[in-house]
């Protein structure tokens, strides 16, 4: 599968088709552990003020920021997949007088410059069309002094536990999609989008280039995730 011809079109329809099964897919790639590793992406935004969600897909970021009192701000959650939004508003709940929901594209907001003083995103980075793209437009919608805090699957570290992820990434998942998902295409399409996602410190030297005053990077469990902060 060619996951490069018309990127964007693709992966809007796909997560689009699969916004019911969304969560349950996090679930399962990450081996239950996505919602810990929520929890510590968003520390750096319990002071935000106004925090932009991008990619918010059905609002678990914005879910996870919203849960902890020290957190006083709004939320915007932008997201290409109107789907996707649709059930975010949903899951919201009490918490929706503190959220506004926008369809927009990652790598082409429509925002003001300097708006947000915080921006999160989870899991999205390697659906992305151009990396530099979303990091130049994340940057200009950002104030000066703003944090972004982005969570996406990586590239464990060598050892046994880098070689059994990709085991599981590579060869057992996929062939779990019959059994917890309708959505055989999103398991095939995940492990190929990973294959061509740079390793941490390429992605980490990649935000400083495009103008961040910081750009750094934390793995969790080995290198199976990793959080990518920045700051303006």
């Amino acid at each position: 599968m060619n996951i490069t011809n018309d990127k964007k079109s693709y992966v809007k329809q796909m997560f689009s088709d699969l916004a019911p099964d969304y969560d349950r897919l996090n679930r399962i790639i990450s081996f239950n552990s996505d919602r810990h590793w929520r929890q510590r992406a968003i520390r750096p935004l319990f002071g935000c003020k106004m925090v932009l969600d991008l990619c918010a897909g059905t609002g678990d970021m914005a879910l996870a920021l919203f849960s902890y009192p020290q957190f006083e701000g709004t939320v915007v959650l932008s997201d290409f997949a109107l789907p996707m939004l649709k059930l975010a508003r949903k899951k919201l709940g009490r918490f929706q007088n503190r959220a506004f929901l926008v369809c927009a594209d990652a790598e082409k907001l429509p925002f003001k410059p300097e708006v947000f003083d915080g921006a999160t995103l989870g899991f999205s980075l390697r659906n992305l069309e151009s990396l530099s793209t979303f990091a130049g437009e994340a940057r200009q919608v950002m104030q000066g002094g703003g944090v972004g805090s982005f969570l996406e699957i990586a590239h464990p570290s060598n050892g046994v536990w880098g070689k059994l992820f990709y085991i599981y990434f590579y060869q057992l998942m996929p062939k779990m999609a019959g059994v917890f998902t309708r959505h055989r295409q999103a398991y095939r399409y995940l492990p190929e989008s990973l294959k061509v996602f740079p390793p941490q410190n390429e992605v980490a030297a990649l935000f400083f280039r495009e103008g961040f005053a910081d750009s750094r990077y934390e793995n969790l469990w080995g290198g199976l995730a990793a959080i990518y902060n920045v700051r303006k």
